[in-house]
């Protein structure tokens, strides 16, 4: 999955960090960022997958979710939701993200999460470019 691109938006900054340096560590290029709320003014250089914090400042993850779903150059992108608040599961699925993972995690199995989603976005994308 080299150089499939994650953007993380996670405002405690240890998390960020370790986000950062396992994502890269296994050959992802990364756009990490310590909220969420300048994804809403951006109009290119989307990721292959996001991963998102529910609880930040300006704009909560469920909002930006959302956002991402409604808009269309983003609306088929995969999203990750992190959380240690795991009855936000259920509402979160519910906004469109994809998957959830709840904090904390184990660093194996974020890495197996965020592939099988890179995988599936590569799919989505050599599907609609071959029709």
């Amino acid at each position: 999955m080299v150089g499939k691109k994650v953007l993380i938006a996670e405002d405690d900054k240890d998390i960020l960090f370790i986000l950062n340096l396992v994502l890269k560590d296994a050959g992802y290029t990364v756009e990490p960022l310590i909220e969420g709320s300048s994804i809403v003014a951006r109009t290119k250089d989307w990721p292959d997958l996001f991963i998102i914090d529910q609880n930040m400042p300006l704009i909560d993850g469920l909002a930006l979710c959302k956002f991402l779903r409604l808009k269309e150059e983003t609306k088929n992108i995969p999203i990750i939701m992190i959380s240690c608040f795991h009855k936000l599961k259920r509402r979160a699925r519910e906004v469109g993200v994809d998957d959830f993972i709840e904090k904390p995690f184990h660093v194996k199995d974020l890495l197996l999460t965020v592939e099988k989603y890179i995988a599936l976005h590569d799919n989505r994308v050599n599907s609609y470019h071959a029709s």
